[in-house]
C-alpha cells in the first residue's frame, strides 16, 4: 500500500475496519434481534430481508448523492450513521424503530461501498484500479475471517458488547478520513450534475448497464450468499453436526484462498479483456457448483470450494472494473449505485434455494444455480462485447 496516496491508504484501511465493524455482529444479529423483540427466526429473516431490500434500493439515490457532494465527507457521514445505528440497535424494543435502524445501518454500508469505489476510481490511474479493487476485497475477507469469531467470544461475556464495539470501530474509523486534505482533482462536478430524475433516465437508457446489472444480479444469486444455500443443502442432506464441520472447513478454505490469491489475480485483469475474464469466472462457478453436487467427503467439498472461490476472486474486481470503464466521470457514483442493485440477487438466493430444496431432489439446486450463473455470465459477456463494438 506504500505506493498509494495517503487518501487511498486510509481508505483501504477504513475498508478493513468497516468490514470488521459489520462482521463482528454478523453471526449474532438474528439471535440478538430475536431475543430483543421476541420474534421467531422466520420473522427475523423477513425483517432483515426488508432492511437489505430497502437499503439496496436507496443505494441508487446514494450513488447520485455521491456524484453531487464531496465523497470523503459522505464516507465520514456513512461511518457515523453506522456507529449511531449500531448503538441504537442495543436499545431495540420496538419493531418499527428496529427496522428503521437496520435500514440506516445497511444503507450506510452501501453508501460507504459505493463511495469508496468512486474515490478509488477518481484518484487512481486506470492501470492501478483492478489491483486496488482486489486489495480492498482481500482486506475485507481478512475482516470477515477474523471478526465473527471475535464477536461470538465477546458475546459470551455480554450480549450487547459486540454491537457497542462495532459502533466504536465505525466511529473511530471516521478519524482516518478526517485530516486528509480535499483532493482538488476529485472535486464534484456540481455545475454539470443533472437532476436525479434525469440521472435515472440516463441510467435507464444505457442498455449496456442494464444488461450488465441483470447479469450481475443472476451471478450474485450464486455467489452473494453462498454460505446460506450451502448450509441449507447440508442440513437437508445430513445432520447439524456434519453441517457445522463441513461449513467450518469451507469458510476457512474460502477465506485463506482469497487472502493468499485475490491481489495476485487482480494484477492480471485488463480492461480490454474483461468479458473473457468474466466468462472464465462464470465457468469456475459452474464447475464448483457441480463439484458441490457430487461432493461426498471433506476433501471433495474443499476442492469444489477452492474452484468456486477462484471464480469469486475473478468476478468481484472484474464487475467493478467494468462499471468503471462504462461510467461517465460525472456519473460514476450513480453507475456504481445502479450496479449495486445486483445485491438483490443475494437476498433472493436463500428463497430460491429453499424452494428448490423443498420441492426437488437436493442436488437439483446446484444445477439450477449453474444455469443462472451461465445466463448471468452470458449477459455480462454480451455487455462487454457491446462496449468493445461501440469503442471500435
Amino acid at each position: 500500500m506504500a505506493a498509494y496516496s495517503p487518501l487511498i491508504r486510509r481508505l483501504l484501511i477504513c475498508s478493513l475496519t468497516i468490514v470488521v465493524s459489520r462482521a463482528i455482529t454478523s453471526p449474532l444479529l438474528t439471535l440478538f434481534v430475536s431475543d430483543k423483540l421476541g420474534l421467531n427466526q422466520q420473522d427475523v429473516g423477513l425483517l432483515l430481508g426488508i432492511a437489505v431490500f430497502v437499503a439496496t434500493l436507496l443505494s441508487l439515490y446514494g450513488g447520485y448523492v455521491i456524484d453531487r457532494f464531496e465523497k470523503r465527507r459522505l464516507l465520514i457521514l456513512a461511518m457515523l450513521s453506522s456507529a449511531v445505528g449500531l448503538v441504537l440497535l442495543t436499545f431495540a424494543e420496538n419493531l418499527y424503530l428496529t427496522t428503521l435502524t437496520l435500514i440506516v445501518t445497511e444503507t450506510a454500508s452501501s453508501l460507504f461501498l459505493i463511495g469508496s469505489k468512486a474515490i478509488l476510481s477518481d484518484n487512481l490511474p486506470v492501470g492501478q484500479r483492478a489491483k486496488a479493487f482486489s486489495l480492498s476485497y482481500t482486506l475485507s475477507n481478512i475482516g470477515y475471517a477474523v471478526a465473527p469469531m471475535l464477536g461470538v467470544l465477546i458475546a459470551g461475556f455480554f450480549a450487547s458488547a459486540p454491537f457497542l464495539i462495532a459502533a466504536a470501530v465505525a466511529f473511530f474509523s471516521m478519524f482516518l478520513m478526517t485530516g486528509i486534505a480535499k483532493d482538488p482533482g476529485a472535486a464534484p462536478l456540481i455545475g454539470q450534475t443533472q437532476s436525479f430524475l434525469k440521472t435515472l433516465v440516463t441510467l435507464k437508457n444505457d442498455r449496456t448497464l442494464i444488461m450488465f446489472t441483470a447479469g450481475c444480479l443472476l451471478s450474485t444469486v450464486v455467489h452473494g450468499r453462498f454460505t446460506f444455500y450451502l448450509s441449507q443443502y447440508l442440513l437437508t442432506t445430513g445432520n447439524p453436526k456434519h453441517t457445522m464441520e463441513i461449513m467450518a472447513a469451507l469458510l476457512a478454505c474460502n477465506a485463506i484462498s482469497v487472502v493468499l490469491l485475490q491481489y495476485q489475480i487482480g494484477r492480471f485483469l485488463k480492461r480490454e479483456q474483461l468479458r473473457y475474464w468474466i466468462a472464465g469466472g462464470t465457468g469456475l462457478f459452474i464447475v464448483g457448483l457441480i463439484g458441490f453436487s457430487l461432493a461426498d467427503s471433506l476433501v471433495s467439498w474443499c476442492m469444489a470450494m477452492f474452484i468456486f472461490t477462484l471464480g469469486e476472486m475473478i468476478i468481484y474486481p472484474a464487475e467493478f472494473l467494468f462499471v468503471d470503464t462504462l461510467a461517465p466521470e460525472e456519473l460514476r457514483g450513480s453507475y456504481y449505485g445502479a450496479q449495486n442493485l445486483a445485491a438483490l440477487g443475494g437476498a433472493l438466493s436463500p428463497v430460491i434455494c429453499g424452494f428448490l430444496l423443498m420441492h426437488t431432489p437436493a442436488p437439483t439446486m446446484f444445477y439450477a444455480l449453474s444455469a443462472l450463473a451461465a445466463i448471468g455470465g452470458l449477459l455480462c459477456f454480451m455487455s462487454g462485447r457491446r462496449v468493445a463494438l461501440l469503442q471500435n
